[in-house]
């Protein structure tokens, strides 16, 4: 049986000094991010072993230290820095989906948010 998956982390939520604006670096922003990593599940689907798997809360730490790091300007740089950490880090992960959410933009009008989706493919 062929067969690849998904991991997926919805909804997390980090404060972060990102944005273009002096005051965004300044005073700072809650930001919200979905991941989704492509990887073949087959061996941890039988062996029920986290060690057969990419462990989803060392994800969410490895995205938190990276976003942290440093201040980005753009959202896409930011996304770029995350799946370039991810895919550095966990050779079974083939590509990387992030889409980076501003829920309080500093732009005049009412939204929900604002934000990017990119796709991250590891080179062959």
């Amino acid at each position: 049986m062929s067969a690849t998956g998904q991991i997926f982390i919805e909804a997390l939520d980090l404060y972060a000094y990102h944005g273009h604006f002096a005051e965004e670096g300044r005073l700072g922003q809650r930001f919200s991010m979905d991941l989704v990593l492509d990887c073949d599940l087959r061996t941890s689907s039988v062996s029920d072993d986290l060690s057969d798997t990419v462990d989803y809360g060392e994800v969410v730490a490895l995205v938190t230290r990276t976003f942290s790091a440093r201040r980005f300007k753009l959202l896409e740089a930011a996304a770029r820095a995350l799946a370039d950490a991810i895919l550095a880090q966990y050779p079974p992960v083939t590509r990387v989906s992030v889409t980076l959410r501003k829920p309080s933009p500093p732009i005049p009008g009412r939204m929900e948010s604002v934000g990017i989706k990119l796709d991250f493919q590891r080179e062959a």
